[in-house]
């Protein structure tokens, strides 16, 4: 265990544990106990790394982390020479050094640092799109981070690569994570639920807004599916109508409907001119979700 002794600074260390002054006589372990003085001068030295790297002298602070590290390989010391190989965008050495420093401690800040790294990389891999490398490490870092705004972050960017991979439900959750909205988790939940039970065809009703009638949103109307296959810009087009008015259309592309939902493509052999639809939900703000009845 660390030891703190009398002269140390009460006030040692920021929120990467780099002291504002030297160590004076820290301790980690019964091996290095045995050589206080190399310790000490392997913080003291750490100290030095830590002001270059203010600096943004990036080489020259890299240079006597490692020399801190002939002396000790603290914790601490690891740690700080992966924070300087991150700012050189050495993220792969990076890593490796702050799982060096985790192999010998619990410490909550390196693991948020290793977990900040991880976005990082990411990152990287959205970029060159191997979105589910950026999966994996943003659910790694998920897992290490005990910093709320960490957190959410992280989620808002699980969110942006989950978008490009056109997971639409998964999207919605973590964007709903991210922005602290709980409560919203259990209604989605519900609401996923009764879509993957329900035995009827789904349907999305799309252009809602577009005709001057709103279609009804409360659970349990029950609204017309009218073929329309004289449509100039969809031969499978299917109107859908509440109290004798054009309110919508069924779904009949990837962007406007889930992908448990029936396109009009799909369920259009399935009836004669018309048949009704129920409503269940709005889903994810965006979709209209009915079930087909006869």
């Amino acid at each position: 265990m660390d030891e703190w002794h009398v002269g140390d600074p009460a006030d040692w260390g920021d929120h990467v544990g780099v002291p504002d002054i030297p160590y004076m006589g820290y301790l980690q372990d019964e091996e290095e106990e045995q050589k206080p003085n190399r310790v000490s001068k392997a913080h003291q030295l750490r100290a030095e790394a830590w002001a270059l790297r203010e600096n943004g002298q990036y080489q020259d602070a890299l240079n006597v982390i490692n020399r801190a590290l002939e002396y000790s390989k603290h914790w601490k010391v690891l740690n700080v020479k992966a924070i300087i190989l991150e700012d050189m965008g050495r993220y792969d050495e990076a890593l490796r050094y702050y799982d060096l420093a985790l192999g010998n401690t619990d410490a909550q800040y390196i693991k948020d640092n290793k977990a900040r790294l991880l976005e990082r990389m990411a990152w990287q891999d959205k970029y060159s799109q191997d979105y589910q490398s950026a999966l994996d490490k943003l659910n790694q870092a998920l897992k290490l981070t005990g910093d709320e705004d960490d957190r959410c972050e992280f989620f808002r960017t699980k969110a942006r690569i989950l978008a490009l991979m056109g997971k639409k439900r998964e999207t919605y959750i973590c964007n709903m994570l991210a922005n602290r909205q709980y409560d919203k988790v259990d209604e989605f939940e519900s609401q996923s639920k009764i879509i993957d039970e329900t035995r009827n065809p789904l349907v999305c009703i799309a252009g809602r807004n577009h005709y001057g009638y709103l279609a009804p949103t409360e659970k349990g109307a029950i609204v017309d599916l009218v073929k329309e296959p004289d449509n100039e810009h969809d031969s499978n087009a299917i109107r859908v109508e509440f109290n004798a008015k054009t309110v919508g259309y069924v779904a009949n592309s990837t962007y406007t409907m889930i992908d448990e939902a029936k396109s009009a493509s799909e369920i259009w052999g399935t009836f004669g001119e018309r048949t009704r639809a129920r409503i269940l939900f709005v889903f994810m703000q965006d979709y209209l979700i009915a079930e087909v009845i006869s």
